[in-house]
């Protein structure tokens, strides 16, 4: 498995909620990473609401205070299969 890092930065921010973004670029993409876990380098986590606007900004909940110094990461895993020689063989 391969670990994709997304990252956006609080654009305004409200004790535990805050908007964020340069995450995605548009609503369609807000709205299908929605049941994924947002994480912070501080080490809040939290929740995509809605999205905001037309550009992909977001409204986020997280479970303590969020300051606006902090970076929002999305953790996207994707498989990645062996890469195989032409005339390799594993049959004996």
């Amino acid at each position: 498995l391969k670990r994709i890092i997304l990252t956006g930065y609080p654009h305004k921010v409200h004790k535990s909620k805050a908007y964020v973004r340069y995450m995605f670029h548009n609503p369609e993409d807000v709205r299908w990473f929605q049941p994924l876990e947002l994480w912070t380098k501080w080490g809040r986590r939290g929740k995509i609401r809605e999205p905001v606007g037309t550009h992909g900004t977001m409204k986020c909940q997280f479970d303590a205070v969020v300051q606006q110094r902090d970076t929002i990461c999305l953790s996207l895993w994707k498989r990645v299969f062996p890469k195989w020689a032409e005339g390799e063989t594993f049959c004996n």
